[in-house]
């Protein structure tokens, strides 16, 4: 008996582990905010294709008009798209699928950009699998830490983690990227 409770036990910790992290086919783009991260929410219709040029630091410094929580629908600015361009700081795979590439800029400013996971059945909805696609490849085909880039995407405001990282202040990240070239 003690021989089955404890190969269950073990049985258990070793799905709960394993149930998502970056080599799981099911890890697909988090949960927090989905279907705005990856533009399949109604309001995805509504973002601008017109791409503003900024910095990593003035996006830092944007207002966020509230703190943001899981439920929070689109807010207007995440209808936004920016182009900016910065250094390569780190490039990782997350447990969620997506690439963290995080950008940071000659006064020490930061920001995460997310190349979302394509082969994820949520993310196949997305008006921009397209450009999902091709940033995937680009990011999984060259060497970029270290580099600059410039990265073109969609705002968004992430929830507040409640722990320190390298991040904008704000919370603002480009998710999805939609280009990115060096």
């Amino acid at each position: 008996m003690k021989k089955i409770i404890l190969f269950s036990l073990i049985s258990v910790i070793y799905i709960s582990c394993n149930s998502k992290g970056k080599n799981n086919p099911q890890s697909c783009n988090g949960n927090t905010r989905r279907e705005i991260k990856i533009c399949t929410d109604a309001k995805s219709e509504l973002i601008s294709l017109i791409s503003e040029k900024s910095t990593i630091g003035d996006l830092g410094n944007i207002s966020v008009p509230l703190k943001v929580k899981s439920e929070t629908e689109r807010l207007d600015l995440e209808l936004r798209v920016y182009e900016i361009t910065g250094k390569v700081d780190k490039c990782k795979k997350e447990h969620d699928g997506d690439y963290h590439i995080r950008l940071i800029d000659s006064d020490g400013n930061y920001i995460i950009c997310e190349s979302a996971k394509p082969g994820c059945h949520y993310t196949k909805n997305s008006k921009f699998i397209s450009q999902i696609i091709e940033v995937r490849d680009f990011v999984k085909s060259n060497e970029i830490e270290g580099k600059t880039v410039t990265i073109t995407g969609v705002a968004f405001i992430d929830i507040d983690h409640v722990y320190a990282r390298k991040q904008a202040k704000n919370n603002i990240e480009l998710h999805p990227i939609l280009k990115i070239t060096f």
